[in-house]
Order: C-alpha cells, then sequence, then structure tokens
C-alpha cells in the first residue's frame, strides 16, 4: 500500500458530513490537502480542526456547478502546492420529493452537482494528470444508483449517471496513469440521509447506517493502493447489526 504523506488532495463538499470526514482522515495520514464547498466560513471551521499545519490546507470556496470556477479552483491548488495527486469528487445534493412534485429547476440542480459538476472536474484534471504522469480521481455515488429509493428518483437517476459516466471515462484514460475509481456507501449518518422521509425507507434499514468515517477508511483504502492496482467500482455497506 501507498504512503500518502504529503500528497496533495482535493476534496468537494469538505464542509461537513463526509467531506469532512475525509479530509480528517486524509490529515492523519499527513498529505496536503485542498478543501472545497460553497460556504467559506464551515470550510475554515473545518480547516482548523485538523490536525495539519494550516500552511498544508488551502481552503476554496468554490459552486463545482461552475466550469469557470472549477478552473480557477484547479489551477488555484496547482500554483499553491505544485500538483494535484487525487481528486475527491464527494458535493452532492438530494431532495427528497415524489417526482411529481418535483421542479425541473430541482431536476436541474441535483443533475448539475451530482454529474455536470464531475463532468467538469474530469474536463480540467485530465489534462494536468496526464501532463503530471498520472494521479487519481475518487467520485462519491450512493447505493440508490443500483436500486432506486422512493422519493429520490432524481437523486438515484443521477448517481446511476455519475457511475457510468466515471467507468466510460476510466476507460479512456486507465493506460495513462490515471485511475477513475467510484465508491458507493449504503445509507450514512449524514444531514442529506437524515431527511429523507420515512417513507422512503424500512426502519429495519433505518437502523443500519454508515457512520461518516467508514465511508472514509474506505476512501483512505483506495487511495493507497499501489500504482498497478486499480478498484474500479466499490460498494461500502454495514453489517446487520444495529448499533
Amino acid at each position: 500500500m501507498r504512503s500518502l504523506k504529503n500528497l496533495v488532495v482535493v476534496i468537494t463538499g469538505a464542509s461537513q458530513g463526509i467531506g469532512a470526514a475525509i479530509a480528517r482522515h486524509f490529515a492523519l495520514e499527513g498529505a496536503r490537502l485542498a478543501l472545497i464547498a460553497r460556504n467559506r466560513e464551515k470550510l475554515k471551521a473545518v480547516a482548523s480542526d485538523l490536525p495539519l499545519p494550516q500552511k498544508e490546507i488551502l481552503v476554496l470556496p468554490t459552486d463545482m456547478r461552475n466550469a469557470s470556477a472549477v478552473r480557477v479552483a484547479v489551477q488555484s491548488v496547482r500554483e499553491n502546492f505544485g500538483r494535484i495527486d487525487i481528486f475527491i469528487n464527494n458535493a452532492g445534493v438530494g431532495i427528497n420529493k415524489p417526482v411529481v412534485e418535483l421542479s425541473e429547476e430541482e431536476f436541474d440542480t441535483i443533475f448539475e452537482t451530482n454529474v455536470k459538476a464531475v463532468f467538469h472536474t474530469f474536463r480540467e484534471l485530465i489534462p494536468v494528470f496526464l501532463q503530471q504522469g498520472g494521479g487519481q480521481i475518487i467520485n462519491i455515488s450512493s447505493g440508490a444508483a443500483r436500486i432506486g429509493a422512493p422519493g429520490l428518483a432524481a437523486y438515484a437517476a443521477s448517481k446511476a449517471a455519475l457511475n457510468i459516466l466515471s467507468e466510460s471515462v476510466a476507460g479512456e484514460v486507465r493506460n495513462e496513469n490515471i485511475k477513475i475509481s467510484v465508491l458507493s456507501p449504503a445509507s450514512t449518518e449524514t444531514r442529506l440521509m437524515s431527511n429523507m422521509s420515512e417513507a422512503s425507507r424500512s426502519p429495519s434499514k433505518a437502523a443500519l447506517k454508515l457512520t461518516v468515517d467508514e465511508v472514509a477508511e474506505a476512501v483512505i483504502f483506495l487511495a493507497r493502493q499501489n500504482s498497478n492496482a486499480w478498484t474500479s467500482m466499490a460498494d461500502i455497506r454495514p453489517l446487520l447489526i444495529k448499533r
């Protein structure tokens, strides 16, 4: 397993939940971090709690739905750290409504955040990785991409699209020492999942959730794989043990 010490890791959706947990775990590994989300103050709060010198952390308030903003963020990381080794697309949004109540604007927001933002990332990062001689992208998806969920039709569809987009692009670049992996957690203890209606999950499933740290540990595993090893798709689920 490779060391993560001093690697430059970019994490989107880093202001809370899974993203903040991923940042903590990479900090413990000694990586240098760029934290991305839309809320500057929340990002600064996460950064201040990390066990790293603040000079090893870059805070970048960015709306990943905006192609120009993504380009500026990538350039800023390179200017600050000189390179990018790992980019984690964790930012995501879900709106819990029956499809007949979901507005077109809400549908577009979900797809722009969960799919189009990753498209922007691919377009900006792949040329950088080709120039560097390699790199890794880890996209956080969801178990809902495979089985769907009542009230979360657009969210589930967006994550299914993310999976296919990632797998397709991975095939385009795998011979260039560029790894693209997708991690699909089951239901996780985050604000997004807590906002799901009781109608969209059974009481037994509601009791069986991953913690954000368990998801972060899986991301660390993918990041530490040796250079010739590549995990394309990975699912992570809780054991059938109530906490």
